[in-house]
This record gives structure tokens, C-alpha cells and sequence, in this order.
């Protein structure tokens, strides 16, 4: 690779290493000295117009030399690699404009000039023909080769061929990658597109330039491109072609636009006439890739299609029929990114409506395998993050976190755009549940500079970023903070990724219970739960508000209503191995537990999850089990030991330390509503076992925290 772009270089000397090597039929010369004799002839841009035009006769040439005893295996035909190549540069120049054929001139004289000494030398007659030239005509002979190859690769331009190459590169880059043409490459490519005339360069352009208006937000402009490029690439294609087939296309482009702004009903009325359209020209590859859109496009937003599946694909039956009928024609068609799509597809499926964890999982893993095994490197960052995703909801959050991780490593080089946000604020999630907000922020930031102008992603980025900071505030029971940040994130909600809008309603749930709006916080989980049921979404996402509504009972003093909800979630999740939900409903369970005195029960189940809860690295569910235990413990030592008895002392102790180390979890992740309930139960149990400097200590820690606090607000 090194030795064939050194030969293409501007600069004669890598030619010349090259050719001394080789030996001429003329004795004493080798070919570099032939060579240079042949660019040395060309006296102007007439005499290399006459050369180029001589190529046309050179297959009949050669065949009139094989009757001389030239050997066939010398003989160039037209159809030979070489040939073609000779025609190709033929037939490129014959396109060439006076202006492009006056910078080819000068880029010869400014590739042979360092070489006019030498061939000079050897060339005295011819030289002695040019000095006699230059006094008559006034025109020097030796040009300085630095102006002149400045001139030559600053007034480059490029060919036809060239420019389409480079534009199917760039489109080919915008549609895997999702990123946007850098500045220097978009206006070299628009300076070489401005000197072309052909209509299929054109077309590209637009084409290119549909993909930049769309990364950058401009629908109206995204619009316009993507007519032109259609109506290019009409006039580009031979006039009895059936044009219908490139309709098709442009309508899946034309859907998938619509989509991206939130236009739902147009990107189905879009899709649907592309269906129609591919179905009557029988492309089956455009036609099971629109029908997989639509099924993702009901997946991913199933309160946005109104479409019906079976009335598209012309099949009836149930979800997984129709993830069936895509598998089979994809396995029909040897599309193997459809397969690989649909099987995550299913895998989504089995995950969100009460199916098999495993089965799940299977069905990943047999995408993984399949993007190896077919060199779908695009598609395996949505593999891999999805595998981690499935890990996460079976408790095994430190291989989740591996999973997002090989995004960035591994799979980086191919990674789109999309999945490699994705996997950073998955990442800078996982931080901020361990309290590391700093570094999940740092994440963020060092992501910015690579979205390119891609609006949609930079809003993702700058929303998730917004969400992580409403935690924090949430956290340190900052309510002004807090509020300022919902009221910035409202408005995004409708346009938000669906899991960015599921954890926002969280947010703005708990925001209405620390402020103390219980009824207020009721009626919106009510209301979510009731949404949730009717789109058929996700099935954690209706177990944790579930949970979340059981808790506003407890916040509320009224713990045993929220029993039965909490237990209907907790053994609903135990089922279908939610772990992190199953937890979070095993610590509201106890809680209420607590309430109705059942101490033993209570840190049975505790201390049973906690080692789960361990391994998830939440440092906010820790705190909750840690302090629960240690409620537990006081309780039982309140209730079923005796007064001063060693028993009784020790629960006290063990409580003590229990909440110490509930207090440290809470620390980490800044709450402080925590943290100030762990000093005062860690006082009032030194106060009982008459350890005063403990109890002074925690009441000093108490009011510096308070003191802190109100410094923060301020």
C-alpha cells in the first residue's frame, strides 16, 4: 500500500527508483531514460492532445505486432486490466473542460521539471531545439517546480469518477455512522461537485446533503435535498429504465425523516406507500425492511403508531407472528442484517411483555453470533448494549457495565453515532448510581465534541445530563435546584427517548413527595400506570411505579394500603427475574413490615437481598437495605429481648453500626434527607447505650450537615 501511493505521488523521484531498475530495448538506456525522453517530447498542450487521441488505435497496434513475433502474452487488448485503464484515461479526458485540461498541462510540467538537468544531459540536440525556441518565443524553459506544483495541487480537480467514489463514501458513512461531514472534508467535496456536470454527482450531493440537513436539525431543508436528489437521479438513469424502482427508496427516506422530527402519521402514510410500492416491484429487500421499521417504530413509540401491522404486511396473529413472518423472509433473502435486527426485535419482545429472561438472552446472543459470523460490524454496539441491558435486569449490573464498555473499546471504530450516546450515558448512569456524579458528568462533557452538529444526539446528551443533575438536587433535597431542572426538562419529555421519558416521570413523582404533594404524586402514578397498561410497553416500567405508589402510601402514613401493591410487584418481578426491581420491592415490603412490628421478618428479608444489592453497586438501595436492618434490629431489640439484657445491647450495637454504614452509602450519593436520619437514630442509640462523645459527635455531624446545606442553597 506504501509503494503503490508513493508511485502516485506528485513528486517524480519514487517513478524514477522504480524504472532505473528495468532495462530498454535501446542499449545503454533503461526505461526511466525512455520515460523521460516521452514526457520531455510533450512541447505543449497540443502535442499532449495528440497523444491521448493516439490511445484509441492502440489494440489494432499490438495486433499488427503479433505478426512481428511480439509474444501474445505482451499484446494489451482492450479488455485487459490495462486496456481498460488506457481506455478509462481516454474517455476522461475527452470530458475534461479547456480549463481542467489547461491545470492537467500544468501538473505535467510541474512533475517533470526537477528531471530537465538530467534528461537535458542526455538529450543535448533536443535540448539545444528548445534553447533556440526560448529565444525566439521568450518563454523559459525551466519553470520553479515549487510555484508550479503549488499552483498544480491548489487548482486540483478531481474526476467524475473520483467525485462519485467520494460521495458514495461520505453517504455510505452518514448512514452507518449517523455523524455528519467534517467542515474541510464538505468543502473540498462542494469545490470538485461545482465542476462536474453529470446528473448522478448531483444526485449524490443532494443525497449528501439530505443526511446533513437531517444530523442538523433542518427538516424543511432535509426536505428540499432529498426531492432534488430524487428528481436527479431520474435524469440520471437511462430512459428505459422503470424509475418506480428508485421511488421506493427515496419514500423509506423520506419515512424515516418524518420519524426523526416526530411526524408519525406521515412516516407511516410514507412507509406504507413505499410497502406498496416495493411490493409491486417485487423488491423484497425494501419490503421486509420497511415492514421491520414499522414494527420498531410500534416498539420503540407505541403510544405514536397508529398503524396496524397486519394490514401492511398482509398477515394476521399476534406480535411474535409478526417477528416470525420477518425471520423467515430475511432467512429467505440471506438478509442477514434484517435477521440480526429482528432477533434482537423478538429479544425485545420477550423481555418487555412478561416473557423468558433466558429465552431473551438466547435470542441476543444469536444476533452476536450472526453479525461475527456475516462481518455486521455496525450492528453489534446494538447487540452488545442490549446484552448488557438483559444483564442488568438479572442483577448482573458489573457485566452490564463491561457490555457498555466494549462499546467504547472494541466496537468503536464501527460504532454509529447513536449507540456509541447510548452506551456513554448508560455508562455515566452506572456512575452516578455510585455517586461518582463528577466523573458521569466528565463522560458527558468528553462526548460533546464528537456528535459533529448532530442536533438530536447533542439534545440527548445535554437532557441525560440535565436528569443526572436533577438526582443530585434531588438528592441533597435542593427543591429550588431541583424545580428549575424539571421545568427545563418538561418540555422535552414529549420528544424524549422513551426510557429518558420513564425515568423523567420518576423524577417528577419523587419531586412531589419530598415537597410533600402526596395526592398530587398519587394521581400521576395512577395515571402513568393506566398509559403504560394501554401502550403495552415495558413491563419493569409498570412494576416500578407500582412500587413508587406503595411508597407514596408509606410516606403518607398509611404503609399497610401499599402492601398488597408492593407484594403483587415484588413476586411479579421475583417471577420474571427483575432483580433490581425485585430488590427495590423487598426494601418497601420491609418498610411496611416495620411499620406493623415484624422485626424478624423484616431483616430476614433484608439481610437475604443484600448481597444482591452488593453487587449492583446502588449505593442508594444499599443505604435503604443497610438502615432497614438496622431498624430492624433496634425494633427486635425493643420488642423481643429483654430490657438490659446482653441480647439487648448487642442488636443496639449491631443496629449502630448497621446505620453507620448506611450513613456512609448515603454520603456517597449526597442525600441528605439520609444521612441526617442515620445521625439522629445513631444519637438517640448512643444516648440509650450512655456513649456521649458518640452522640455529641453525631449531633455536631447533624448540624454541620444542616449548615451545609443551607450554604448550598444559598
Amino acid at each position: 500500500m506504501n509503494e503503490r501511493n508513493a508511485l502516485s505521488s506528485p513528486d517524480i523521484r519514487f517513478l524514477a527508483e522504480r524504472l532505473s531498475k528495468w532495462t530498454s530495448k535501446y542499449p545503454g538506456r533503461h526505461m526511466y531514460d525512455v520515460f523521460l525522453h516521452t514526457i520531455w517530447e510533450l512541447t505543449g498542450l497540443d502535442t499532449l492532445i495528440t497523444l491521448i487521441g493516439q490511445i484509441q488505435i492502440a489494440g489494432k497496434y499490438f495486433e499488427e505486432g503479433e505478426d512481428e513475433g511480439v509474444p501474445p502474452s505482451k499484446i494489451i487488448t482492450p479488455a485487459s486490466p490495462l486496456g481498460q485503464f488506457v481506455r478509462r484515461c481516454q474517455l476522461e479526458f475527452t470530458r475534461l473542460q479547456f480549463a481542467d485540461s489547461q491545470a492537467l498541462w500544468d501538473a505535467i510540467e510541474a512533475f517533470r521539471a526537477p528531471t530537465y538537468h538530467e534528461w537535458a544531459v542526455k538529450n543535448p540536440d533536443a535540448t539545444a531545439e528548445r534553447e533556440e525556441m526560448r529565444r525566439y518565443n521568450s518563454v523559459p524553459v525551466v519553470v520553479d517546480r515549487s510555484s508550479k506544483l503549488s499552483d498544480a495541487l491548489t487548482s486540483f480537480s478531481a474526476g467524475a469518477v473520483d467525485v462519485d467514489t467520494l460521495l458514495n463514501f461520505s453517504v455510505h458513512q452518514l448512514q452507518k455512522m449517523g455523524t455528519r461531514v467534517p467542515p474541510e472534508v464538505k468543502s473540498r467535496l462542494e469545490t470538485w461537485i461545482g465542476d462536474q456536470v453529470e446528473s448522478g454527482t448531483k444526485s449524490l450531493h443532494y443525497f449528501m446533503n439530505f443526511f446533513e440537513h437531517w444530523r442538523s436539525g433542518q427538516y424543511t431543508m432535509a426536505l428540499e435535498s432529498l426531492h432534488r436528489y430524487f428528481d436527479y437521479s431520474l435524469t440520471a438513469k437511462n430512459p428505459g429504465e422503470n424509475l418506480r424502482v428508485y421511488y421506493q427508496y427515496a419514500l423509506l427516506h423520506l419515512s424515516v425523516l418524518h420519524a426523526d422530527f416526530e411526524c408519525w402519521e406521515e412516516s407511516v402514510d410514507a412507509m406504507n406507500e413505499s410497502i406498496a410500492t416495493a411490493r409491486e416491484n417485487q423488491d423484497t429487500s425494501c419490503l421486509n425492511y420497511a415492514l421491520s421499521w414499522l414494527l420498531y417504530l410500534r416498539h420503540a413509540h407505541p403510544n405514536k403508531s397508529t398503524s396496524s401491522f397486519n394490514t401492511i404486511s398482509g398477515i394476521g396473529g399476534g406480535e411474535h407472528d409478526e417477528v416470525t413472518f420477518l425471520k423467515q423472509k430475511a432467512r429467505e433473502g440471506k438478509h442477514w442484517m434484517l435477521l440480526s435486527s429482528t432477533l434482537l426485535e423478538e429479544a425485545k419482545l420477550e423481555m418487555y411483555t412478561a416473557g423468558s429472561t433466558y429465552r431473551s438472552q438466547e435470542h441476543i446472543l444469536k444476533a452476536q453470533y450472526l453479525n461475527n459470523q456475516h462481518d455486521l460490524r455496525s450492528l453489534s454496539p446494538a447487540a452488545t448494549m442490549f446484552h448488557g441491558a438483559s444483564l442488568d435486569r438479572v442483577g448482573s449490573a458489573h457485566l452490564g457495565r463491561c457490555m457498555y464498555e466494549l462499546v467504547q473499546t472494541v466496537h468503536l471504530a464501527h460504532c454509529p453515532l447513536n449507540d456509541n450516546v447510548r452506551a456513554v450515558c448508560r455508562l455515566a448512569l452506572t456512575q452516578a448510581q455510585t455517586g461518582s456524579y463528577s466523573r458521569a458528568s466528565k463522560m458527558l462533557d468528553e462526548l460533546a465534541p464528537s456528535l459533529r452538529g448532530v442536533l438530536k444526539l447533542d439534545q440527548r446528551v445535554k437532557l441525560f445530563a440535565m436528569i443526572l443533575q436533577l438526582k443530585r438536587q434531588l438528592h441533597r433535597d435542593n427543591l429550588d435546584a431541583a424545580i428549575y431542572y424539571m421545568d427545563q426538562l418538561r418540555p422535552a419529555r414529549s420528544s424524549a427517548d422513551p426510557e429518558f421519558a420513564f425515568e423523567l416521570d420518576q423524577l417528577e413523582v419523587q419531586l412531589l413527595v419530598q415537597q410533600g404533594l402526596f395526592e398530587k404524586a398519587l394521581d400521576k402514578v395512577s395515571k402513568h400506570i393506566a398509559a403504560l397498561k394501554l401502550r403495552g410497553t415495558d413491563i419493569a416500567q409498570r412494576l416500578q411505579f407500582l412500587l413508587l405508589k406503595a411508597k407514596i402510601f408509606a410516606a403518607g402514613g398509611q404503609a399497610p394500603k401499599g402492601f398488597s401493591i408492593a407484594l403483587r410487584a415484588t413476586s411479579t418481578a421475583e417471577r420474571l427475574l427483575l432483580v433490581p426491581v425485585l430488590l427495590e420491592g423487598l426494601t418497601v415490603l420491609t418498610h411496611i413490615l416495620l411499620g406493623l412490628s415484624e422485626f424478624e421478618m423484616a431483616q430476614n428479608i433484608m439481610e437475604a437481598a443484600l448481597p444482591h444489592a452488593l453487587e449492583s453497586n446502588d449505593n442508594m438501595l444499599i443505604a435503604k437495605m443497610f438502615v432497614t436492618i438496622g431498624e430492624a434490629c433496634v425494633g427486635y431489640a425493643g420488642h423481643r429481648c429483654e430490657a438490659g439484657s446482653a441480647e439487648q445491647t448487642r442488636y443496639m450495637r449491631r443496629a449502630q453500626d448497621l446505620i453507620e454504614r448506611g450513613r456512609i452509602a448515603y454520603q456517597k450519593v449526597e442525600d441528605l434527607n439520609g444521612m441526617l436520619d442515620c445521625l439522629l437514630m445513631k444519637e438517640k442509640i448512643a444516648i440509650w447505650d450512655g456513649d456521649e462523645q458518640t452522640a455529641s459527635s453525631a449531633e455536631e455531624m447533624y448540624m454541620q450537615l444542616l449548615t451545609d446545606s443551607k450554604k448550598q442553597e444559598e
